[in-house]
C-alpha cells in the first residue's frame, strides 16, 4: 500500500477546498475542470484517497469499468473506514454481475455506518439477485418502520416484494413513493413492469412513457419502452427522441450503448435491416471495448471441467436422493424461460427463476481464500461431502418455499456444473433446452444482456467460437451422465407442437399431466430476464428463424459454426 504524505494545517485545508471544487465540478460534468482540479490535488499530496474514488466514478461514466475498480481498491486501501468507498465499490460490482463481490462491500458499508440507508439498500439489492428476497424484506421492514416516507426505502421494498411476486405490496409500495414524489420516474417504470408481469402490455407502454417523460436523458428507460413496443411508425415521438438522445451521446458511452440497442430493436420492427445492423454493431463494438472476457481462458476451463468429470465420477453412487430440484439450463436466449413457464404453470411446481442457488450459494460454502474449490478437489468428494452439499444446496433452494412439491432452478451457467449437480443430486431432473444455433447466437448479439458472464456475446467470433464450445461441453455430459440423467427439448419443436412437447416434458419429470401447463402465460411468478415481453403470450413462432434477414451480416458466424 502507498503511503500517503502528511501535510501541514495549511495544505490540509487546500486540498478539501479542491475536493470541494471537485464535487462540484462532478456534479456540473465539467469534466475538464474537474481533471484539472484533481490533478493539483495529486501535486499536493500524491496517492490521495478521494482523487482516486473521484477517478473510480469517472471510470464509470466512459464505461472503463476494469479502470474503475483500480481506482475504489486503491482508494479503500489508502483509507478502509470510509463507508462510501466500499459502496462505491459494490455499486461497481453490482452493475457488472458480480452480486457476491458487491454484498462483501455493501456488508463493510454497513458494519462502517449502520445508519446509512444507502449501504442498506445495497446490501438489500445484492440479496435480491441472489435469490435471498425474504432476508431483503427482513432487513427492510424495521427501517420503514422507523422512516415510512423514505422514497429510497419504499423502492427497495418495491423490489424486494417484486422479486417475491408480492406484486400487490410492491403496487403498494409505489403508490406510496408517487403520493410523496408524483415526478418519480422510477416508481412510474416500477408500474410498467409490474403490468408486464401481469401482461398489460399497454399499462406497462403507458407508465414506460411516462418514467421517460419524467427522465428524458435516462437511456436504460428506452431500453425497456423499445422491449415493450412494436414499432411501426418512422415518426413515433419516442423513436425520434431516442434518435436525438443517440446523437448526442458521443462520450457516454453507456448511454450511448443503451440507446444503440433500443434503436436496433426499433428498427428490426420496422423492417429496416440495414439500419437496425448499424446498431447492433455498434452497442456491441462499445460493449466489447468494455469486456474482459478471455476466450483462451473459457476453453481451458471447460476443457479442465471435461477432465475431471469421468464417467467414474459421473456414476458413482452418491448425493441426496432428493427429487424436489428441476433444473433448466441452457445457453442465453435458448428458450429457458419458456419451458420454465410451462412447468411453474403445474399445480405441484414452483418456480425458483434465476437463482444461480447451486453454483454461487451451495458451493461457495466449500470455497474460501485458504481452500480454493478447484475441480480436481471437487471431483474426489466422498458420498457423504456430496451429502453435505446437496443438504445446504436444498435448504437454500427451499428457503422461501418450503411446503414446495417440486422447484425450477433456472441458471444458463449451470451447464458448467451438470456433473456436480447429478453428482450431489443424482434424482434431480436436469432440462437441457436447445434452439437452433443461429437463432440463439443472432438472439444474444442483437439483445444488451446484463452482466459480466455474456462477454463472449459482443463479437460474432467470440460467440461463435464459444458456442462450438457449448456443444462439446453437452455432449461431454451426453457422454459421461448415466442414461436419462438429462432431458434435452427442442424449442423449435415445442413451440410447433406444445401440447405433445409439454406431455414429454411432464413424463421426464414424473408430474402428472396437467391443462394448466397449456396457459402458462397466466403464470403470476417473476420473470426477470429480457424474454419477459415473449412469456407473457401465447407461444409464437415468428421468432424461428429471425436470424434469416440478416444472413449477409452473419456470414463470419456462420462459417465458424460451420453451417453450410
Amino acid at each position: 500500500m502507498e503511503k500517503i504524505k502528511k501535510l501541514s494545517n495549511n495544505k490540509k485545508r487546500k486540498v478539501q477546498e479542491l475536493l470541494g471544487q471537485a464535487t462540484q465540478a462532478m456534479r456540473l460534468r465539467r469534466l475538464d475542470v474537474l481533471e484539472s482540479l484533481l490533478q493539483k490535488v495529486d501535486r499536493i499530496q500524491p496517492n490521495n484517497p478521494d482523487v482516486a474514488n473521484f477517478r473510480g466514478v469517472l471510470a464509470i461514466q466512459n464505461g472503463r469499468f476494469e479502470h474503475a475498480e483500480t481506482f475504489f481498491v486503491r482508494a479503500i486501501n489508502a483509507a478502509p473506514r470510509r463507508a462510501d468507498f466500499h459502496l462505491n465499490l459494490g455499486k461497481l460490482y453490482l452493475t457488472q454481475g458480480m452480486p457476491f463481490d458487491a454484498l462483501k462491500r455493501f456488508k463493510s458499508a454497513t458494519t462502517l455506518e449502520p445508519k446509512s440507508v444507502e449501504a442498506a439498500i445495497g446490501l438489500v439489492q445484492c440479496l435480491i439477485r441472489i435469490g435471498e428476497h425474504k432476508q431483503a424484506c427482513t432487513i427492510l421492514e424495521p427501517l420503514l418502520a422507523v422512516d415510512p416516507a423514505n422514497t429510497d426505502l419504499l423502492l427497495a421494498m418495491f423490489r424486494a416484494c417484486f422479486s417475491l411476486a408480492k406484486l400487490e405490496r410492491a403496487r403498494a409500495c409505489l403508490d406510496n413513493v408517487l403520493a410523496i414524489q408524483a415526478d418519480c420516474a422510477e416508481a412510474h417504470l416500477g408500474i410498467a413492469q409490474i403490468a408486464l408481469q401481469e401482461g398489460d402490455f399497454k399499462e406497462a407502454q403507458r407508465e414506460a412513457r411516462e418514467a421517460l417523460r419524467l427522465a428524458p436523458n435516462n437511456s436504460s428507460l428506452y431500453t425497456f419502452v423499445s422491449d415493450v413496443t412494436k414499432f411501426r411508425d418512422p415518426d413515433d415521438d419516442i423513436l425520434r427522441a431516442m434518435l436525438d438522445q443517440y446523437r448526442q451521446s458521443a462520450g457516454r458511452p453507456v448511454d450511448r450503448t443503451n440507446l444503440a440497442f433500443a434503436l436496433a430493436k426499433a428498427m428490426g420492427d420496422m423492417g429496416n435491416v440495414e439500419r437496425a445492423w448499424e446498431f447492433i454493431m455498434e452497442g456491441n463494438n462499445l460493449r466489447h471495448e468494455q469486456s474482459t472476457y478471455n476466450a483462451d481462458e473459457e476453453l481451458v476451463h471447460m476443457q479442465e471441467i471435461m477432465r475431471f468429470y469421468t464417467p467414474d465420477v459421473c456414476m458413482r453412487n452418491s448425493g441426496i436422493e432428493d427429487e424436489t430440484p428441476i433444473f433448466i439450463l441452457g445457453m442465453p436466449r435458448c428458450g429457458s424461460t419458456l419451458s420454465e413457464q410451462i412447468l411453474a404453470a403445474h399445480p405441484d411446481v414452483v418456480s425458483r427463476g434465476e437463482s444461480e442457488t447451486f453454483v454461487k450459494n451451495a458451493l461457495l460454502d466449500y470455497h474460501s481464500d485458504e481452500n480454493v474449490l478447484t475441480l480436481e478437489r471437487m471431483t474426489s468428494f466422498s458420498p457423504d461431502q456430496w451429502r453435505e452439499l446437496g443438504t445446504a444446496y436444498l435448504q437454500r433452494l427451499r428457503s422461501d418455499m418450503p411446503d414446495a412439491k417440486r422447484i425450477t432452478d433456472k441458471s444458463l451457467t449451470n451447464i458448467r456444473y451438470v456433473g456436480a449437480i447429478h453428482c450431489t443430486l443424482p434424482r434431480a431432473r436436469i432440462i437441457h433446452v436447445r434452439r437452433n444455433p443461429l437463432d440463439t447466437c443472432f438472439s444474444i448479439f442483437k439483445n444488451n444482456l446484463a452482466g459480466g458472464q455474456f462477454g463472449y456475446g459482443f463479437n460474432l467470433g467470440e460467440l461463435g467460437y464459444y458456442y462450438r464450445m457449448y456443444l462439446k461441453l453437452m455432449q461431454h455430459w451426453r457422454d459421461v451422465l448415466p442414461s436419462g440423467a438429462m432431458y434435452e427439448m427442442d424449442y423449435e419443436a415445442l413451440v410447433t407442437n406444445q401440447e405433445e412437447e409439454t406431455r414429454k416434458l411432464l413424463d421426464y419429470c414424473g408430474l402428472p399431466w396437467s391443462d394448466d401447463c397449456l396457459q402458462f402465460t397466466q403464470v403470476r411468478n417473476v420473470v426477470s430476464t429480457t424474454s419477459v415481453a415473449q412469456v407473457r403470450r401465447s407461444i409464437y413462432k415468428d421468432s424461428v428463424a429471425a436470424w434469416k434477414p440478416y444472413e449477409q451480416h452473419l456470414q463470419p458466424l456462420i462459417r465458424i459454426l460451420g453451417i453450410s
